[in-house]
């Protein structure tokens, strides 16, 4: 503990007694109160001294106690030093004095501001340089695995990116796929007697290394794969790479991708995050501190923090920023300034609620509607009023007529327009009979109405909690109780959790290959569509998606694959719900700001035109 901390906690204890802010006090009091040996209070009382927070005063004989006046204010010492600790990038430390602190409304008010002065783009005096480009932003929570095979999670998905390279790369503006850390690839069929089979061959970019020093080669990508292919290794993704067969490496720099069938869709299924090349040798704690070859290295993590630095062996171009840190603040601190969306706040929000208003003039802002979408599942294998199409038909009506939120700063006023897909630019020319409601009778009314109450299962965080009460409340109106259960996001999918669900909602982030996303929802039985489907739906998904498989044509197979998704749709099993607006303020000299499919900018487009705070 912190001398300003036993100082803080010495005035909390004295209040009640202080006259002029002076009491009568023992050593044998205070080493109670401060659980310290009376050595040890003594040491506190003369570094408080030395300070001039205090004047003591011993007792003269004895049973007389020494008097103590307290002649500083505890609430302007602990937002001076938590000024002093933002400063210095101690995040953890300045919030935990904040929150010991009996900070008032007003104290509260300030440390606010100190934390909002503390983010944004700056440039810091950095040992051996000249200087270097710091982004600093604000997080509602602190981030799980790391670790591609099992991150679903946008925000995480997000890191991956920064953090990890694929073999190739789909490039959505030109619709292709091009090299990553393979600078060339060829496809040719198997030899005669060997199958239906085919073969892959990539070719490897030479003078790649991984953040912690190790040479990348063919054998850490043949690994990566082996993993995801091994359903023993519980990825999320792993019935997705049943059509990969073998993976071989006849040297450091050749991957040979040894297929059981034609499978066209295969770089896709490399180019996906969870396919982020992963070093064939990895750390038990792999998943909280990875190390691959992205422009970014994870240089440290703590509760609170999360430092990554610019790598500078990247063998692509390097990123103009030298630092990205993640703050996590808790809302209890923050009092929800920050927001509780991954969508807003965290990319450059803050800068429009501190400034944006009153210093708006020249300051520029990027919008656009998330591609993804919020959904929520219907557990039609749980037995229940909810197995009847007509129910949820009605259901389906009821949350897709939830009126919009008014817009307002943070987390309120996210909601963007109706989602008639998953994917918002496969949705163009999509009819709203889809959508239309049929009226049906007081009789079928009856058994959902009279029924035990519905239980709707979510994670904290991404507006969840407010989602599930304007649910509640809507089917509250309705005549339907729903009882809400917020579950830790990585316990959700939990096959124990699903079979006690009647509703699911859930979030859908969509990544830069449509037809990946598409996959992962309708061609792997893990996720969580899947699982709540009728059997009879998913059987007719199969049927559909067996034709999809070896299809040569992108265009046909994900006109299957929007076949697929409109049977499910029309189970009534899911709903599509509602889309994120997603906006990022910032200051003109700031450039190369753009919102990626995952909702985030991307850190190494990020650069500096002028002379940001230091």
């Amino acid at each position: 503990m912190q001398l300003i901390e036993h100082y803080v906690r010495l005035y909390q204890w004295l209040l009640p007694r202080l006259a002029d802010k002076e009491a009568e006090v023992s050593l044998s009091e205070l080493s109670d109160w401060l659980h310290c040996t009376e050595r040890n209070v003594k040491l506190l009382l003369r570094g408080m001294r030395k300070q001039q927070w205090i004047e003591w005063q011993p007792g003269r004989g004895r049973g007389r106690k020494s008097r103590l006046l307290l002649t500083a204010e505890p609430e302007e010492l602990v937002l001076s030093h938590a000024g002093s600790l933002l400063h210095a990038g101690r995040l953890q430390d300045a919030i935990g004095l904040a929150e010991q602190a009996p900070l008032t409304e007003r104290g509260r008010g300030r440390f606010h501001v100190l934390l909002q002065e503390a983010l944004g783009y700056r440039k810091e005096a950095v040992a051996g340089t000249a200087s270097a480009e710091v982004l600093r932003f604000p997080s509602y929570r602190a981030l799980g695995s790391l670790d591609p095979a099992f991150a679903t999670r946008r925000t995480e998905l997000h890191m991956i990116r920064q953090l990890f390279d694929t073999l190739v790369v789909y490039d959505r503006e030109a619709g292709r796929f091009v090299p990553g850390l393979a600078h060339h690839w060829e496809e040719e069929r198997a030899p005669r007697g060997e199958g239906r089979g085919c073969i892959w061959h990539f070719y490897l970019q030479k003078h790649v290394m991984f953040h912690h020093g190790v040479p990348f080669t063919a054998q850490d990508a043949a690994r990566t794969f082996e993993r995801l292919m091994d359903r023993r290794t519980g990825s999320p993704y792993s019935p997705l790479y049943a059509p990969i067969l073998s993976v071989v490496c006849p040297d450091e720099h050749h991957l040979i991708v040894r297929l059981k069938h034609p499978y066209p869709a295969l770089l896709s299924l490399l180019s996906s995050v969870c396919a982020s090349i992963v070093p064939a040798e990895r750390a038990d704690d792999y998943d909280r501190l990875p190390a691959g070859t992205g422009p970014f290295r994870l240089s440290r993590r703590e509760e609170r923090l999360l430092v990554l630095e610019a790598y500078p062996e990247y063998y692509g171009r390097a990123a103009h920023l030298d630092r990205v840190e993640m703050w996590h603040v808790p809302e209890d601190v923050y009092e929800g300034r920050i927001g509780q969306d991954e969508l807003g706040s965290l990319n450059f929000r803050h800068y429009w609620e501190r400034r944006y208003a009153t210093h708006g003039e020249g300051w520029r802002e990027v919008q656009c509607t998330d591609r993804g979408c919020k959904y929520i599942l219907f557990n039609t294998r749980k037995a229940g009023p909810l197995q009847h199409a007509a129910h949820r038909e009605r259901v389906s009506w009821w949350i897709r007529s939830i009126p919009e939120e008014e817009p307002g700063l943070g987390q309120e006023g996210n909601q963007g327009p109706l989602a008639l897909r998953f994917i918002r630019d496969l949705e163009a020319g999509e009819e709203s009979g889809l959508y239309r409601h049929e009226a049906t009778s007081t009789e079928n009314d009856a058994p959902l109405r009279d029924s035990r109450p519905l239980k709707l299962l979510t994670y904290a965080g991404a507006g969840h909690e407010r989602d599930a009460s304007r649910i509640r409340q809507a089917l509250h109106s309705e005549g339907i109780e729903v009882e809400i259960v917020l579950v830790p996001y990585d316990r959700i999918l939990i096959d124990a959790r699903i079979e006690e669900a009647d509703l699911l909602l859930l979030e859908q982030p969509v990544d830069e290959d449509e037809e990946w996303t598409l996959l992962t929802l309708l061609a792997n039985p893990h996720s969580p569509l899947r699982r709540c489907l009728p059997e009879t739906v998913g059987e007719e998904i199969d049927r559909l998606l067996a034709g999809c498989a070896e299809e040569p044509s992108r265009s046909r197979r994900i006109e299957l694959l929007l076949e697929a998704e409109r049977v499910a749709l029309l189970s009534r099993a899911v709903i599509v719900w509602y889309r994120w607006q997603q906006a990022a303020a910032f200051p003109p000299a700031l450039r190369g700001v753009t919102i990626s499919s995952f909702g985030w900018v991307n850190y190494k487009d990020l650069w500096f035109a002028g002379s940001p705070s230091t």
